[in-house]
């Protein structure tokens, strides 16, 4: 019976090493991906509608490297999560635009297409 409880306990001690090694595995997984994701620009947007706050929503939901957005039509703001490593706030700038719409970061001298008929 000892001989038994010493394998048993031999067993464990083998099994809680490789625990704790996929477990360590895990956490450095995680961590590389979500630091790609983490990325975070906020930004003022000259739109002046609920279809405008819709054709942003639209545009974005497609957009690579764009992992989160939302429009806050009340503050006439975008937030972004993204991979910085696919795109940049210029780029996602640049998208915005190409929507039809200023941003507090836009030159203005830039004439963009008119986003809708009220511009």
């Amino acid at each position: 019976m000892f001989i038994f409880a010493k394998q048993t306990n031999k067993t464990m001690k083998k099994s809680l090493r490789l625990l704790i090694i996929v477990l360590i595995g895990i956490t450095f997984s995680v961590n590389a991906f979500s630091q790609d994701a983490k990325s975070v620009f906020k930004v003022k947007v000259d739109f002046r509608c609920m279809n405008g706050k819709t054709r942003l929503e639209n545009h974005f939901a497609d957009v690579k490297g764009i992992n989160y957005y939302k429009v806050d039509f009340e503050n006439k703001t975008m937030i972004f999560k993204y991979d910085s490593k696919i795109i940049s706030k210029d780029k996602i700038i640049e998208e915005i635009e190409q929507v039809g719409y200023y941003t507090e970061f836009s030159d203005r001298s830039k004439v963009l297409k008119p986003s809708c008929k009220r511009q």
